[in-house]
């Protein structure tokens, strides 16, 4: 499949009284038409703040995009115009924000949050495009429809609230949608509902997706490739059934044994990551695992990050990643 997005070395820092802090550094990766990636990885990895980039949302001051390339549809978007790129935001590339209720405007219903956007995007009037958006309300499982388009945010829960912003996010059937955390803090059961749904209207309309999450159950069953990220980087990534049945990094071994396993016994401890992330603003020499990795055995200080295939398709930049999990498991 050809690559609808291409994101090239892209380096993202903010720049605070504490110091530079380098929020992305050197982030590459791609999404073909139609497929779903995922970006994982613990809060401050760096996960939100690449996508956030990718359509230019970084506040500046204190944020800074400094260097790469994000192609679009063949397009550089980071050397857009800004008028040029208000139309791709929505247009072509939605995104679906962590929290619903602080991403809503709560002045304005929630009709009126979606018909903006058809009538700046599609341009169709005030009458059509709210008949638009009840349609869109009813095929995100939203009822008595009509009557939530004239709601206000505040009037919904957590759940329609978030099926208003995917309803916002297909209105324009945009080619990508950045989906940010979109399950966060719903009960599980609405969790699977949305998930489904978002998956079977991509599939639909043929829209590729970035799945932004750390919930590894998720990125096994919705998918094909995954990125993980440490430290504002990509440390491993490949289809989603190498990386979960052979990770090739200590960090995403860590990752998948502190999550719970029904073919576990109950009494089953789970094993965290010890220590913290580190601080962005004074990284270690060479890897920034090497702290709290349960397989450091010396010499990763001066060992380069760059990915390595480990295995067809599937990249590390752990050199001891190279022996295979089962070898180096063992230091």
């Amino acid at each position: 499949m050809a690559d609808l997005l291409q994101v090239r070395d892209l380096t993202t820092h903010f720049f605070t009284r504490d110091g530079e802090v380098g929020a992305v550094d050197g982030v590459s990766y791609s999404v073909a038409a139609g497929e779903t990636i995922a970006l994982v990885g613990e809060s401050g990895c760096g996960k939100t703040v690449s996508a956030l980039s990718i359509v230019r949302l970084i506040p500046e001051p204190p944020g800074r995009i400094l260097s790469g390339k994000v192609l679009f549809d063949g397009a550089d978007l980071l050397q857009l115009p800004a008028d040029e790129m208000r139309l791709v935001r929505g247009g072509k590339i939605a995104m679906i924000f962590q929290e619903p209720m602080t991403s809503l405007n709560p002045v304005l219903t929630v009709g009126r949050q979606i018909t903006e956007a058809l009538e700046l995007h599609q341009h169709m009037n005030r009458q059509d495009a709210f008949r638009e958006t009840v349609r869109l309300l009813k095929l995100v499982g939203i009822p008595n429809a009509d009557q939530r388009a004239r709601s206000y945010p505040h009037h919904l829960s957590g759940g329609m609230r978030q099926r208003v912003m995917i309803a916002m996010a297909i209105s324009c059937k945009p080619k990508l949608i950045i989906a940010d955390e979109p399950t966060t803090a719903l009960d599980v059961t609405i969790q699977a509902q949305l998930l489904e749904l978002m998956r079977s209207i991509a599939r639909d309309l043929g829209t590729a997706t970035i799945l932004i999450t750390h919930n590894l159950g998720v990125v096994a069953r919705y998918a094909r490739r995954v990125y993980v990220m440490y430290a504002g980087k990509i440390v491993e990534h490949g289809p989603a059934l190498a990386v979960y049945h052979d990770p090739r990094h200590p960090y995403t071994v860590g990752l998948l044994a502190s999550v719970p396993r029904l073919d576990e016994p109950r009494k089953t401890r789970l094993a965290p990551i010890e220590g913290q992330p580190p601080d962005l603003v004074s990284l270690p020499r060479g890897c920034a695992f090497q702290a709290r990795c349960s397989f450091y055995s010396g010499g990763c200080e001066g060992q380069a990050l760059d990915l390595l295939e480990v295995s067809p398709g599937h990249y590390s930049v752990c050199w001891q990643g190279r022996k295979g999990r089962e070898e180096w498991a063992k230091t």
